[in-house]
This record gives C-alpha cells, structure tokens and sequence, in this order.
C-alpha cells in the first residue's frame, strides 16, 4: 500500500513539473516574438536578396504541366529535302523499280545466285543508295511522333552476306533515319569465310562512315549468338534488329521509337515489305497482320481487327512478334535475359521473347 502511495506521488510530482516546463518554453517563445530587434542578440540575420521564397502549390502543378507538355510534344520528323531528292534519282532500280539485266549480265548472274540464295549481279548493278518509293499508308506520311525520342543502336548480323546488299542496308538506314536518333550501326561477323566480308568491307566501313562498326566472332556461333555479341556492343537505348538484306523506307525510325519511349517495355516491329530476290523491286506486302502460331510452333499471320483497321497509322497489339526485324529497349532486352544463347539459328528466338 506504501508503495502505491509513494508511486502515485511521484506521478503528480512529474505531471507539475511537465506542465511548468512546458507554460516556461511557450512563455519564452511569446517573449522572443515579442522582443524588440535590438534585443533579439544572436539571432541570425538573412540577407532578403539570397531568401528564396517557397514555390505555391499552385506553381509546383504549373510546372508540373509544362514538363509534362513538353515532353508530349511531337513534331514532323520527315526530312523533306532527302526525301526531294530521291524523287529525282534516276537510274537502274531506281525508286525502288525492277533491275533489268542484259543477255550478258544473264549468262553471268548464275554462279553468284548460287552463292547467296538471290540475284547478287542485279544487286552490283544498282547504287548502294538508291531511291525507293514512299509506299506507306497516306496518313503515316501526315503523322507526327514525340520530339524527344531515344537514340538506337542497329545491330545487323551476317554471314558471307554479299557487300552491295549489305552496304545498301547499311545507307538506307543512315539516309532515312533522323540523324541525331542514330547512335551507331553495328555489322556483327558471324565468322564469314568470303574475302570481300574481311579487309574489304573493313576499309570501307572506316573511310566512309563515323558511327558504323564491324564487331567479329572468333568462331561459327549461329544468328542468335551473333545478335547477342552486337547487342553487347550496343550502347544506345533502343536495340534494333535488322537482316543484312534490307533496305529501310521513308521516315522509318519514329514509328518505331514513339512506343517504346512511352513504355520501355514495348517491343515494336515494323511492317516487312518485300525486296524481290530475282530482280530487287521494292512493293509492299500488305497493311499488316499479327502474329501467331500453330501447334506445331510454325509462325501464322493473322488479318487485323476490325478495330486496328479503322487506324492504319496506329500501331495495333500483338500476341506473337516476328524474329528478324525489330525494336527493343536495351535494358528491357537485358532485364528479359537477352536471347537464350543454346539457340543457334532463327525460327525460336521470336517466341523466346514473346512468351517472357
């Protein structure tokens, strides 16, 4: 009982003084307030000129605002006086026309159709940078895409690729491609065996281009491991694969980058035109199609829907990406794992990435 009675005094006895304490320190801030300047001693003083006054609410949303539409801001990316230009060219394959060859040419082409799979003299006889026709929807050709957009890094892999098409894929990407959205070209050996792929195309590469790079397996290592060994190269924030026989279009570059700057987790393929293996005419293939497969794992391609076709200059959802052409961010290509390296050639690689 003595005990309690002794705890419970000290309990009031701490409650005075706790309420003291605290009149005492509110008294001592009225007083401070309340002092006159020459009293306030050691208060320090601010000079008015370096007081920087907190921004309102409403300034902090206003600023807010104007990032954000700066960043929505699009603009025409279409470079009309390249694009001018090409209209003017005239020549063998020219605008992206048929290559006629003569009875000459005819009785040559054999040997170097055997050795790539396609007409490699009609190739030799058309410029490295040739013209083509703007074969796109009207209202792509209208559309405007974000100002700011991430730069790419392109990563083509060959294998005894013969070099008028591989140069030509080369140009079409540097002639049709904003400039300060192309950090570099990565051409990715695959351990070729023909001598123009060699010396040749190194000389070339370094007395006509600043940002076009040759990067060299030291063995066969298949496409997959190729494209890897250029993506490790790549130091750009989009990765974009392409084949070493193609040649890009009009304006190309944009379309690509838009969705990928709006969520680096999209992965962007473009629309795959058709460069005729027997004669290299540029057409089109068609207005587009998803991707899917069968149970065999064999690639199909489905017509849009209808929802998809009412906005031809949109891009549209797809279950199933193709394999060779594409766009990617770097660090969603690497956060995804990057391609499986036990994958030696092409057919897999697209379904590896669509299912992750």
């Amino acid at each position: 009982m003595r005990r309690n009675t002794i705890t419970l005094i000290k309990y009031i006895v701490s409650s005075c003084l706790l309420i003291v304490t605290g009149v005492s320190f509110l008294h001592g801030i009225q007083w401070v307030k309340s002092r006159p300047p020459d009293q306030l001693g050691d208060a320090p003083k601010v000079d008015s000129r370096q007081a920087v006054p907190n921004p309102t609410l409403r300034q902090v949303f206003d600023n807010i605002l104007l990032q954000t539409r700066a960043e929505r801001e699009k603009i025409d990316w279409h470079d009309y006086k390249s694009i001018e230009a090409e209209k003017q060219r005239q020549g063998p394959g020219e605008q992206g026309q048929a290559y006629i060859m003569s009875a000459d040419e005819e009785s040559r082409k054999n040997e170097l159709y055997r050795a790539n799979g396609f007409n490699a003299l009609a190739s030799d006889g058309i410029s490295l940078q040739r013209s083509v026709k703007d074969i796109r929807h009207s209202d792509c050709q209208k559309k405007h895409y974000l100002k700011y957009l991430p730069t790419a890094s392109f990563i083509i892999p060959f294998h005894n690729e013969h070099l008028s098409t591989l140069l030509r894929s080369v140009y079409s990407i540097l002639n049709r491609a904003p400039k300060e959205l192309v950090k570099e070209i990565i051409l990715a050996d695959d351990h070729s065996t023909h001598d123009e792929c060699k010396q040749p195309l190194d000389d070339y590469v370094k007395e006509h281009f600043t940002n076009v790079f040759v990067v060299r397996a030291e063995k066969r290592e298949g496409l997959i491991r190729t494209r890897l060994l250029g993506a490790r190269r790549a130091t750009a924030e989009v990765l974009i694969f392409l084949d070493s026989h193609i040649e890009c279009s009009i304006n190309f570059l944009p379309p690509l980058l838009e969705p990928i700057a709006e969520n680096y987790r999209t992965v962007v393929c473009p629309f795959i035109d058709v460069i005729d293996y027997e004669n290299f005419a540029y057409r089109a293939q068609d207005e587009g199609a998803r991707g899917a497969f069968d149970w065999e794992l064999f690639y199909k391609r489905l017509p849009l829907l209808e929802e998809d076709l009412k906005h031809p200059a949109e891009p549209f959802a797809n279950p199933v990406m193709a394999g060779g052409l594409f766009a990617i961010s770097r660090d969603w290509f690497w956060e995804l794992g990057g391609y499986d390296p036990g994958l030696d050639i092409w057919g897999g690689e697209q379904y590896e990435l669509s299912f992750k």
